[in-house]
């Protein structure tokens, strides 16, 4: 099953402009157009990840996606909040999103009791870097990335899985671009491979 997800980004430095809504009005309007021509779900990040990306506090994230879960209060299970900060994640489960999705691929497991009672699905994505927003650096050699992914889903899953997180939950993103590394060798090889 194919589910479209149609994104919308609450900062003015994501990568793409046409994604970029930076007034609470806009945000609503451009989301319920989404929803309206055919996304399933609005992703919507309250910051940017990119190499070049400035940090934006839980509390500003929480301001900025406020005002947007508000007005689609009837249609929570069709959002997901993209963000990697604890603080605004139990925020977006209070208030009852469909989706949260992580960068990191939820490693704080502080945070697994709260996931384990929500009903929430998870885009669990790998990151080859662990901290934060993605860099310039990269440590992978071209044919060791497909199996770093395998390692870290297998690790991932099984830690989400033993806190109560039933599998039918996680949807598993394997992190192109400057996540898996600044080498496009790398994510070639990866979509090779994914496709063989």
């Amino acid at each position: 099953m194919v589910t479209v997800f149609g994104i919308l980004n609450l900062t003015e430095d994501s990568f793409f402009d046409e994604s970029r809504r930076l007034d609470p009005a806009g945000a609503v309007t451009a989301a319920i157009e989404m929803l309206r021509v055919g996304s399933d779900v609005v992703d919507v990040g309250p910051a940017a990840s990119h190499p070049d990306a400035r940090p934006v506090s839980p509390a500003d994230e929480i301001r900025r996606i406020a005002p947007l879960l508000d007005a689609l209060s009837d249609q929570m299970h069709r959002v997901s909040i993209d963000s990697f900060q604890p603080e605004t994640q139990r925020y977006a489960l209070k208030r009852g999103v469909g989706y949260l999705n992580d960068i990191q691929g939820f490693p704080d497991p502080a945070l697994y009791p709260d996931i384990a009672e929500a009903d929430c699905r998870l885009v669990v994505m790998h990151s080859a870097q662990r901290d934060g927003i993605a860099t310039r650096t990269g440590h992978l050699r071209p044919e060791d990335a497909l199996d770093e992914i395998v390692r870290f889903f297998e690790a991932r899953v099984s830690a989400l899985r033993r806190s109560g997180v039933a599998a039918d939950r996680l949807i598993l993103d394997p992190g192109m671009g400057f996540f898996l590394s600044p080498h496009r060798k790398h994510r070639c090889t990866c979509c090779r491979t994914f496709k063989s």
